[in-house]
């Protein structure tokens, strides 16, 4: 993450991770998550915390979260339905379940159908907000697998190239695999020139955010340093930024997930379950 994303030193306050692990959890138990549930999903925010992606961590996602609850957006005691299964895969109902909830009981799934028959996957629709994907990726690597995740998401937030109207969101892919004597590999990255997550993260501290990364309401891209746009001032522009400099490729991957995460679940494209908007 670049510098001038962090939260500034004096700004900084330093917590032991049990113990923002401990509230975290509290926060999630209190808007009705199953204590099992709050672990685990509490473990996804922790975890992207202490990777450094702090715009997928607790200070930038809980409160969302715990609004979402609020609001009953969310189901926090969610019915899976297991709609298809075979011995390699199955595609899950979440029941409105938020995605830190669901993703890890999916991921583990497909790892346990890949140590029997050597390879897995599982789709899962009708969730919420997955705080990224390299979790889950990480999930698999740190059992000795190669691990793949990636989640299309409902909002639609990016326009293509040479657009003016949003089609899809960001679309976000990892991958990991494991290594004998290092760290495990991990790549982890939304499909437009920067996260959502992280346009709120800059507004939240007062960093000003790079051009080429977001578009006005036109769909005209705004290549100079600017204040992060309001919520529903702006859209964002896929990894190429604008058809000179390749965006063609990031939509390109982008669309592949939105069919292979939306269309294969059977859950619709984002057109048609999103909302416009930043």
């Amino acid at each position: 993450m670049l510098e001038r994303f962090k939260v500034p030193e004096q700004d900084r306050v330093y917590v032991a991770v049990e113990g923002i692990r401990a509230a975290t959890e509290a926060i999630l138990r209190h808007s009705g998550v199953p204590a099992d549930e709050a672990e685990s999903s509490a473990d996804v925010l922790i975890k992207n915390d202490l990777r450094g992606v702090e715009s997928h961590g607790v200070s930038n996602g809980l409160r969302r979260y715990a609004a979402e609850y609020g609001s009953k957006d969310l189901n926090p005691t969610p019915k899976f339905k297991v709609e298809r299964e075979t011995k390699t895969t199955m595609t899950v109902d979440a029941d409105g379940a938020l995605g830190i909830h669901v993703g890890p009981w999916a991921m583990q799934v497909a790892i346990d159908k890949a140590k029997e028959f050597g390879m897995a996957a599982v789709a899962v629709k009708n969730s919420g907000h997955l705080a990224g994907c390299g979790y889950y990726a990480m999930m698999a690597a740190e059992q000795g697998m190669i691990g793949h995740c990636m989640t299309a998401g409902g909002s639609l937030q990016t326009v293509p190239p040479f657009g003016s109207k949003p089609v899809m969101g960001t679309n976000p892919i990892a991958w990991a695999a494991p290594a004998r004597n290092m760290p495990p590999f991990l790549f982890d990255v939304a499909t437009t020139q920067v996260a959502n997550n992280k346009i709120g993260l800059a507004r939240r501290i007062g960093a000003d955010i790079e051009g080429g990364w977001v578009t006005d309401l036109e769909g005209q891209p705004i290549l100079e340093q600017v204040p992060p746009p309001d919520t529903g001032d702006y859209y964002l522009l896929h990894i190429g930024g604008t058809r000179e400099n390749g965006s063609h490729k990031g939509f390109g991957l982008a669309l592949m997930n939105e069919i292979i995460c939306n269309e294969l679940s059977g859950f619709g494209s984002g057109p048609v379950h999103g909302n416009p908007g930043g």
